[in-house]
Protein backbone atom coordinates (compact mmCIF):
# COMPACT_ATOMS: atom_id res chain seq x y z
CA UNK A 1 0.00 0.00 0.00
CA UNK A 2 2.88 2.37 0.78
CA UNK A 3 4.78 1.57 -2.63
CA UNK A 4 1.41 2.64 -4.40
CA UNK A 5 1.07 5.92 -2.16
CA UNK A 6 4.37 6.72 -2.90
CA UNK A 7 4.18 5.96 -6.79
CA UNK A 8 1.34 8.00 -7.20
CA UNK A 9 2.78 10.96 -5.38
CA UNK A 10 6.02 10.78 -7.51
CA UNK A 11 3.21 10.77 -10.82
CA UNK A 12 1.66 13.46 -9.12
CA UNK A 13 4.47 15.84 -8.24
CA UNK A 14 7.93 14.89 -9.78
CA UNK A 15 7.42 16.18 -13.73
CA UNK A 16 4.43 16.76 -16.22
CA UNK A 17 2.65 14.14 -17.83
CA UNK A 18 1.13 13.61 -21.38
CA UNK A 19 2.44 17.01 -22.88
CA UNK A 20 2.88 15.85 -26.29
CA UNK A 21 -1.00 14.77 -25.67
CA UNK A 22 -2.01 18.39 -24.24
CA UNK A 23 -0.84 19.99 -27.16
CA UNK A 24 -3.04 17.88 -29.55
CA UNK A 25 -6.31 18.21 -27.45
CA UNK A 26 -5.50 21.61 -27.90
CA UNK A 27 -5.37 21.54 -31.63
CA UNK A 28 -8.68 18.93 -32.04
CA UNK A 29 -10.79 21.43 -29.62
CA UNK A 30 -9.42 24.76 -31.24
CA UNK A 31 -10.29 23.24 -34.83
CA UNK A 32 -13.50 22.18 -33.45
CA UNK A 33 -14.10 25.61 -32.20
CA UNK A 34 -13.58 26.95 -35.40
CA UNK A 35 -15.31 25.05 -37.43
CA UNK A 36 -17.94 25.89 -35.69
CA UNK A 37 -17.67 29.55 -35.58
CA UNK A 38 -17.05 29.78 -39.52
CA UNK A 39 -20.25 26.99 -39.80
CA UNK A 40 -22.85 28.71 -37.49
CA UNK A 41 -21.13 32.45 -37.07
CA UNK A 42 -23.10 33.55 -40.86
CA UNK A 43 -26.38 32.80 -38.87
CA UNK A 44 -25.24 34.14 -35.12
CA UNK A 45 -28.03 36.30 -35.44
CA UNK A 46 -30.91 33.41 -36.29
CA UNK A 47 -29.53 31.52 -33.69
CA UNK A 48 -28.48 33.68 -30.69
CA UNK A 49 -29.47 37.02 -31.47
CA UNK A 50 -32.35 39.54 -29.32
CA UNK A 51 -34.37 38.22 -32.53
CA UNK A 52 -33.51 34.61 -32.43
CA UNK A 53 -34.73 31.43 -32.01
CA UNK A 54 -32.38 30.91 -28.99
CA UNK A 55 -34.15 31.94 -25.76
CA UNK A 56 -32.75 30.12 -23.52
CA UNK A 57 -30.60 31.42 -19.83
CA UNK A 58 -27.67 31.11 -17.89
CA UNK A 59 -29.87 31.93 -14.80
CA UNK A 60 -30.36 27.97 -14.24
CA UNK A 61 -26.89 27.03 -13.51
CA UNK A 62 -25.00 30.79 -12.54
CA UNK A 63 -28.30 31.75 -10.50
CA UNK A 64 -29.89 35.63 -11.41
CA UNK A 65 -27.02 37.91 -11.08
CA UNK A 66 -24.15 36.73 -12.81
CA UNK A 67 -26.53 34.38 -15.27
CA UNK A 68 -28.91 37.68 -15.87
CA UNK A 69 -25.47 39.30 -16.85
CA UNK A 70 -24.29 36.84 -18.86
CA UNK A 71 -27.57 36.54 -20.79
CA UNK A 72 -27.69 40.50 -21.54
CA UNK A 73 -24.94 40.40 -24.36
CA UNK A 74 -27.33 38.36 -26.26
CA UNK A 75 -29.77 41.63 -26.33
CA UNK A 76 -28.34 42.92 -29.02
CA UNK A 77 -26.80 41.93 -32.71
CA UNK A 78 -23.30 43.20 -31.58
CA UNK A 79 -23.06 41.50 -28.24
CA UNK A 80 -23.95 38.59 -29.94
CA UNK A 81 -21.39 39.34 -32.16
CA UNK A 82 -18.47 39.68 -29.73
CA UNK A 83 -19.50 36.42 -27.82
CA UNK A 84 -19.08 34.30 -31.46
CA UNK A 85 -15.67 36.21 -32.06
CA UNK A 86 -14.43 35.63 -28.73
CA UNK A 87 -15.19 31.72 -29.24
CA UNK A 88 -13.05 32.25 -32.27
CA UNK A 89 -10.18 33.99 -30.95
CA UNK A 90 -9.77 31.28 -28.29
CA UNK A 91 -10.20 28.48 -30.55
CA UNK A 92 -7.56 30.33 -32.79
CA UNK A 93 -5.05 30.51 -29.48
CA UNK A 94 -5.90 26.80 -28.22
CA UNK A 95 -4.60 25.82 -32.33
CA UNK A 96 -1.93 28.11 -32.19
CA UNK A 97 -0.43 27.53 -29.27
CA UNK A 98 -0.42 30.89 -27.97
CA UNK A 99 -1.88 32.14 -24.12
CA UNK A 100 -3.85 28.31 -24.15
CA UNK A 101 -5.01 29.47 -20.94
CA UNK A 102 -6.27 32.36 -21.55
CA UNK A 103 -7.37 31.14 -24.81
CA UNK A 104 -8.70 27.91 -22.76
CA UNK A 105 -11.07 30.41 -20.33
CA UNK A 106 -12.15 32.52 -22.93
CA UNK A 107 -13.44 29.76 -24.91
CA UNK A 108 -14.83 27.82 -22.01
CA UNK A 109 -17.07 31.35 -21.55
CA UNK A 110 -18.41 31.37 -24.84
CA UNK A 111 -18.87 28.03 -25.31
CA UNK A 112 -20.80 27.73 -22.77
CA UNK A 113 -22.74 31.12 -23.14
CA UNK A 114 -23.63 29.89 -26.76
CA UNK A 115 -24.88 26.57 -24.71
CA UNK A 116 -26.78 28.06 -22.96
CA UNK A 117 -28.18 29.86 -25.11
CA UNK A 118 -29.48 27.80 -27.51
CA UNK A 119 -29.34 24.20 -25.90
CA UNK A 120 -31.16 22.38 -28.52
CA UNK A 121 -28.24 23.22 -31.14
CA UNK A 122 -25.61 21.16 -29.12
CA UNK A 123 -24.37 17.92 -30.55
CA UNK A 124 -23.05 14.96 -28.69
CA UNK A 125 -19.67 16.19 -27.89
CA UNK A 126 -20.74 19.44 -26.79
CA UNK A 127 -20.83 18.27 -23.00
CA UNK A 128 -17.87 16.48 -23.05
CA UNK A 129 -15.82 20.00 -24.42
CA UNK A 130 -17.08 21.84 -22.00
CA UNK A 131 -16.05 19.21 -18.95
CA UNK A 132 -12.71 19.00 -20.02
CA UNK A 133 -12.18 22.91 -21.44
CA UNK A 134 -12.78 23.39 -17.27
CA UNK A 135 -9.73 20.83 -17.15
CA UNK A 136 -7.12 22.21 -19.88
CA UNK A 137 -7.36 25.83 -17.81
CA UNK A 138 -4.25 23.83 -15.21
CA UNK A 139 -2.81 22.21 -17.96
CA UNK A 140 0.90 24.14 -18.72
CA UNK A 141 1.56 25.71 -21.58
CA UNK A 142 3.19 24.20 -24.67
CA UNK A 143 6.55 26.02 -23.64
CA UNK A 144 6.44 26.36 -20.02
CA UNK A 145 9.64 24.60 -18.13
CA UNK A 146 8.08 24.50 -14.36
CA UNK A 147 10.53 23.48 -11.90
CA UNK A 148 9.92 19.47 -11.03
CA UNK A 149 7.14 19.14 -8.08
CA UNK A 150 6.13 22.53 -8.23
CA UNK A 151 2.61 23.75 -7.43
CA UNK A 152 2.03 23.86 -11.25
CA UNK A 153 3.16 20.26 -12.27
CA UNK A 154 0.51 19.16 -9.29
CA UNK A 155 -2.28 21.16 -11.11
CA UNK A 156 -1.21 19.85 -14.43
CA UNK A 157 -1.02 16.10 -13.40
CA UNK A 158 -4.44 16.60 -11.88
CA UNK A 159 -5.90 17.97 -14.50
CA UNK A 160 -4.33 14.92 -16.86
CA UNK A 161 -6.02 12.49 -14.31
CA UNK A 162 -9.51 14.36 -14.33
CA UNK A 163 -9.30 14.07 -17.95
CA UNK A 164 -8.46 10.61 -18.42
CA UNK A 165 -10.81 9.74 -15.87
CA UNK A 166 -13.63 12.03 -17.37
CA UNK A 167 -12.59 9.80 -20.85
CA UNK A 168 -13.27 6.51 -18.99
CA UNK A 169 -16.64 7.50 -17.41
CA UNK A 170 -17.85 9.13 -21.21
CA UNK A 171 -17.14 5.68 -22.52
CA UNK A 172 -18.56 3.03 -19.95
CA UNK A 173 -21.67 5.12 -19.65
CA UNK A 174 -22.30 5.07 -22.96
CA UNK A 175 -21.17 1.45 -23.54
CA UNK A 176 -23.76 0.71 -20.39
CA UNK A 177 -26.75 2.67 -22.17
CA UNK A 178 -26.01 0.67 -25.32
CA UNK A 179 -26.20 -2.68 -23.70
CA UNK A 180 -29.95 -1.56 -21.71
CA UNK A 181 -30.64 -0.49 -25.49
CA UNK A 182 -33.44 -2.72 -27.05
CA UNK A 183 -31.88 -1.89 -30.87
CA UNK A 184 -28.50 -2.11 -29.82
CA UNK A 185 -28.70 -5.56 -27.69
CA UNK A 186 -30.63 -7.22 -30.22
CA UNK A 187 -27.55 -5.78 -33.01
CA UNK A 188 -30.20 -3.91 -35.62
CA UNK A 189 -29.47 -0.46 -34.38
CA UNK A 190 -26.89 0.56 -36.54
CA UNK A 191 -29.59 -0.01 -39.27
CA UNK A 192 -32.15 2.47 -38.04
CA UNK A 193 -29.13 5.26 -37.84
CA UNK A 194 -28.11 4.59 -41.50
CA UNK A 195 -31.61 5.14 -42.35
CA UNK A 196 -32.22 8.24 -40.73
CA UNK A 197 -31.44 11.04 -43.68
CA UNK A 198 -29.73 13.55 -40.97
CA UNK A 199 -27.33 11.11 -39.59
CA UNK A 200 -26.44 9.26 -42.80
CA UNK A 201 -24.16 9.89 -45.85
CA UNK A 202 -26.71 8.26 -48.66
CA UNK A 203 -23.74 6.00 -50.23
CA UNK A 204 -23.67 3.88 -47.33
CA UNK A 205 -27.53 3.17 -46.85
CA UNK A 206 -27.78 -0.15 -49.00
CA UNK A 207 -24.57 -1.14 -47.00
CA UNK A 208 -26.23 -1.04 -43.72
CA UNK A 209 -28.96 -3.54 -45.12
CA UNK A 210 -26.79 -6.44 -45.10
CA UNK A 211 -27.50 -8.07 -42.12
CA UNK A 212 -23.49 -8.85 -41.33
CA UNK A 213 -22.43 -5.34 -41.73
CA UNK A 214 -25.76 -4.11 -39.43
CA UNK A 215 -24.66 -6.69 -36.62
CA UNK A 216 -20.86 -6.32 -36.47
CA UNK A 217 -20.93 -2.44 -36.76
CA UNK A 218 -23.83 -2.34 -34.11
CA UNK A 219 -21.92 -4.52 -31.55
CA UNK A 220 -18.39 -3.34 -32.22
CA UNK A 221 -18.83 0.43 -30.78
CA UNK A 222 -21.21 -1.30 -27.70
CA UNK A 223 -17.82 -3.61 -26.61
CA UNK A 224 -15.52 -1.22 -27.69
CA UNK A 225 -16.80 1.05 -25.06
CA UNK A 226 -17.60 -1.02 -22.39
CA UNK A 227 -14.09 -2.45 -22.65
CA UNK A 228 -12.42 0.68 -23.22
CA UNK A 229 -11.18 1.35 -19.46
CA UNK A 230 -9.70 -1.69 -19.10
CA UNK A 231 -7.95 -1.78 -22.83
CA UNK A 232 -5.80 1.25 -22.06
CA UNK A 233 -4.31 0.04 -19.12
CA UNK A 234 -2.94 -3.19 -20.84
CA UNK A 235 -1.10 -4.24 -23.85
CA UNK A 236 -3.90 -3.28 -26.18
CA UNK A 237 -3.71 0.54 -25.22
CA UNK A 238 -2.22 1.63 -28.84
CA UNK A 239 -4.31 -0.87 -30.75
CA UNK A 240 -7.27 0.05 -28.93
CA UNK A 241 -6.63 4.18 -29.41
CA UNK A 242 -6.54 3.42 -32.96
CA UNK A 243 -9.25 1.67 -33.15
CA UNK A 244 -10.80 4.12 -31.98
CA UNK A 245 -9.83 6.58 -34.00
CA UNK A 246 -10.89 4.90 -37.05
CA UNK A 247 -14.10 4.81 -35.23
CA UNK A 248 -14.10 8.00 -35.27
CA UNK A 249 -13.13 9.05 -38.74
CA UNK A 250 -16.39 6.69 -39.46
CA UNK A 251 -18.51 8.57 -37.75
CA UNK A 252 -17.35 12.03 -39.36
CA UNK A 253 -17.63 10.53 -42.82
CA UNK A 254 -21.00 8.01 -42.56
CA UNK A 255 -22.84 10.50 -40.07
CA UNK A 256 -21.58 14.02 -40.79
CA UNK A 257 -20.83 14.37 -36.76
CA UNK A 258 -17.64 16.13 -37.47
CA UNK A 259 -17.10 18.22 -34.59
CA UNK A 260 -17.94 15.93 -32.29
CA UNK A 261 -15.30 12.96 -33.85
CA UNK A 262 -12.83 16.14 -33.81
CA UNK A 263 -13.56 15.92 -29.99
CA UNK A 264 -13.34 12.37 -29.92
CA UNK A 265 -10.03 12.00 -31.86
CA UNK A 266 -7.95 14.77 -29.71
CA UNK A 267 -9.43 13.04 -26.08
CA UNK A 268 -7.75 9.25 -27.68
CA UNK A 269 -4.51 11.02 -28.92
CA UNK A 270 -4.04 12.90 -25.72
CA UNK A 271 -3.91 9.52 -24.01
CA UNK A 272 -0.89 8.29 -25.24
CA UNK A 273 1.97 9.17 -22.89
CA UNK A 274 4.89 11.53 -24.08
CA UNK A 275 7.15 8.48 -23.84
CA UNK A 276 4.70 6.47 -26.47
CA UNK A 277 4.77 9.52 -28.62
CA UNK A 278 8.90 9.33 -28.89
CA UNK A 279 8.63 5.33 -29.24
CA UNK A 280 6.08 5.70 -32.65
CA UNK A 281 7.99 8.72 -33.91
CA UNK A 282 11.52 6.35 -33.95
CA UNK A 283 9.20 3.74 -35.29
CA UNK A 284 8.16 6.30 -37.93
CA UNK A 285 11.27 7.32 -38.67
CA UNK A 286 12.72 3.70 -38.63
CA UNK A 287 10.09 2.79 -41.69
CA UNK A 288 11.04 6.19 -43.15
CA UNK A 289 14.52 4.82 -43.49
CA UNK A 290 14.10 1.16 -44.40
CA UNK A 291 11.88 2.60 -46.98
CA UNK A 292 14.67 5.06 -48.88
CA UNK A 293 17.29 2.34 -48.33
CA UNK A 294 14.96 -0.34 -50.18
CA UNK A 295 13.89 1.92 -53.02
CA UNK A 296 18.02 3.34 -52.92
CA UNK A 297 19.17 -0.32 -53.03
CA UNK A 298 16.83 -1.28 -56.60
CA UNK A 299 19.48 -0.30 -59.19
CA UNK A 300 19.58 -2.16 -62.54
CA UNK A 301 22.95 -4.30 -62.29
CA UNK A 302 25.43 -3.70 -64.92
CA UNK A 303 25.38 -6.30 -67.41
CA UNK A 304 28.25 -8.66 -67.02
CA UNK A 305 29.65 -8.32 -70.64
CA UNK A 306 29.76 -4.53 -70.75
CA UNK A 307 32.72 -2.97 -69.76
CA UNK A 308 32.81 0.84 -68.40
CA UNK A 309 33.92 3.68 -70.04
CA UNK A 310 36.79 4.22 -68.06
CA UNK A 311 38.13 0.82 -68.02
CA UNK A 312 38.20 0.76 -71.62
CA UNK A 313 40.19 3.69 -71.32
CA UNK A 314 42.41 2.71 -69.40
CA UNK A 315 43.33 -0.87 -71.08
CA UNK A 316 43.26 1.15 -74.03
CA UNK A 317 46.04 3.52 -72.90
CA UNK A 318 48.03 0.28 -71.66
CA UNK A 319 48.05 -1.32 -75.16
CA UNK A 320 49.63 2.00 -76.50
CA UNK A 321 52.24 1.60 -74.32
CA UNK A 322 53.29 -1.14 -74.67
Amino acid sequence: MSGLVLRSYRWLAIEPHQRRGARVLQLAIGLMLLFRVFTEGPFLKFLWGPRGVGSGSSRVILGSYIGGLLDRVFTTDFGTLIVVAGLGAGGLGLLLGVWTRSSTVLALLTFFMLEQRLPQLPDGGDNITRIVLAYMVFLLPPTASPKFGSFAVWLHNLAVLAIGIQICILYTISGLMKAYGDKWHHGIAMYYISQVEWFSHPSVRKIFKNPFVVTASTYMPMFYQLLFSMAILSQLKLPWLALGISFHLGVAWLMGLVTFSTVMIGLELFLITDSEYTDLAKSWRLILAKSRLSQRSVVPEASAEAVPFSDWNLSHRESEEE
